[in-house]
């Protein structure tokens, strides 16, 4: 079976990753992990930044040179230490994120050495949320209070060529637009419950570059990599 480490910030695309991409991901053959990168000796998650990054997948692609690496990012407010954040500004989501990960994949082969196809950089536009503006019922159906809130949802999603599109400033990114929600809309629990619930095939046909990204996962099932001496320590 083919290793996939997935690097995370937060506990949400940890659990993303465990419940809804990690069991169809098992069915091509890919043992999918989710990890955490650490903030400080015995906490993980939060506080992510391009030093944080290199260290977590360098680590991670040593330690297991028979396994690919991927990330999953939020576009909406990644660090300017990243290479592409600033300059990418005016782009559209989907090309912001692709310039952006193709400089992180660059960086990390560059100082890891490995094999360039073991990196699969991805950054999601705008964030996490995104993906949850697939399917507004689906959504709202997650709590019997929020079915007041349908119709504001489905126009924030229908003014948007595609729920990665929604926009990215403090106070109209998604997870922005879910303030209204009551009870709140609380991102480690409703998170990955809402995304079972819309299910991943309806996220893949609403959100393009998530699909472009899984289904690059995909193809690693039929690519297994044999264990080789490591591929350096410099």
């Amino acid at each position: 079976m083919t290793r996939l480490f997935i690097v995370g910030e937060g506990p949400t695309e940890e659990a993303f990753v465990k419940s809804v991409l990690a069991p169809v991901l098992r069915l091509s053959n890919i043992f999918a992990k989710p990890l955490l990168m650490e903030t400080s000796r015995g906490h993980r998650g939060g506080g992510l930044n391009l030093d944080r990054t290199r260290r977590a997948v360098r680590n991670v692609l040593l330690e297991h040179n028979d396994a690919y690496v991927s990330t999953m990012f939020d576009l909406y407010a990644l660090d300017r230490s990243f290479a592409g954040v600033t300059e990418s500004a005016g782009m559209a989501p989907s090309d912001r994120a692709a310039h952006i990960e193709h400089l992180l994949h660059a960086d990390i082969i560059a100082r890891v050495g490995c094999r360039p196809e073991r990196f699969i950089a991805h950054v999601q536009p705008h964030e996490f949320e995104s993906l949850l503006f697939s399917d507004i019922g689906k959504l709202c159906d997650s709590e019997p209070e929020w079915d007041i809130y349908r119709a504001a949802l489905a126009k924030v999603r229908a003014e948007a060529t595609n729920p990665e599109w929604i926009n990215d400033s403090p106070h109209t990114a998604p997870s922005k637009r879910l303030e209204i929600l009551r009870p709140r809309y609380r991102k480690t629990t409703h998170g990955p419950a809402s995304a079972i619930r819309i299910t991943l095939d309806k996220i893949r046909e609403q959100c393009p570059h998530f699909r472009q990204w899984f289904e690059r996962l995909l193809q690693i099932g039929a690519q297994p990599l044999a264990a080789r001496i490591p591929e350096s320590t410099s």
